[in-house]
């Protein structure tokens, strides 16, 4: 199990993360530990990876992503973290030990640098947080 937060800027981008240890970028997330809630998960990996607390992300969805070769069931929750202004955008201190750079960047874009479960995840998300809505999915 995951949980992802999904933040915009102002100008509606979406936030993502150049990884050292992955090719494709991500969205600020990561695996929920033992005991831990996913919203607890959202907040931590927030604070890990942005170096920021975020109080009351609201919830989107959940993504079921199906066994697929050589990989296990998942479960990847989905919150959204809000519209970050300039001031909070300036705030943002990444992990060093797992990120090195991040941008926003419009719909297309994540589709193009996340790859192919993460780019339809956030597309899906997108939409729901545009229609005040949450969703579930099972990705094939």
């Amino acid at each position: 199990m995951s949980s992802t937060v999904i933040f915009l800027d102002e100008a509606d981008k979406v936030l993502v993360l150049e990884t050292t240890y992955e090719e494709n970028w991500e969205v600020p997330g990561g695996g929920i530990e033992e005991n831990e809630s996913p919203l607890e998960a959202a907040r931590r990996e927030t604070k890990e990876e942005l170096g920021f607390d975020i109080k009351d992300p609201k919830f989107v969805g959940v993504d079921y992503r199906h066994t697929q070769k050589g990989k296990e069931e998942m479960l990847h929750f989905v919150f959204f973290g809000g519209v970050l202004d300039k001031s909070k955008i300036n705030q943002i201190k990444l992990q060093p030990e797992e990120l090195k750079a991040y941008k926003f960047v419009d719909l297309e874009e994540v589709y193009k640098i996340c790859g192919p479960n993460i780019g339809p995840r956030v597309g899906r998300a997108l939409g729901a947080i545009r229609t005040s809505s949450s969703i579930y999915w099972d990705s094939k």
